[in-house]
């Protein structure tokens, strides 16, 4: 699933109350998105692609990062 769709996934569940479960299993999500959008970051750079595609790429990235960094500062009450 994409960043961008996780994103979605994980803001509609804080809406409507998001468990700990739901949470972790989001956030073990993203950084497998996070990690298969690196490695294709690696290859589309390893054969010169296009900086659009690339900068594109990076977009997914840093907005898989932002959502890790929203789900790890979430407190418990």
């Amino acid at each position: 699933m994409s960043c961008g769709s996780l994103k979605h996934r994980f803001e509609e569940q804080m809406r409507n109350g998001i468990s700990f479960e739901k949470a972790m299993e989001i956030y073990q999500d993203v950084e497998g998105s996070i990690a298969a959008h690196r490695a294709e970051l690696t290859d589309l750079q390893k054969a010169n692609a296009s900086l659009d595609k690339i900068n594109h790429l990076k977009e997914h990235i840093a907005e898989g990062e932002s959502l890790i960094q929203q789900i790890k500062s979430m407190k418990l009450h």
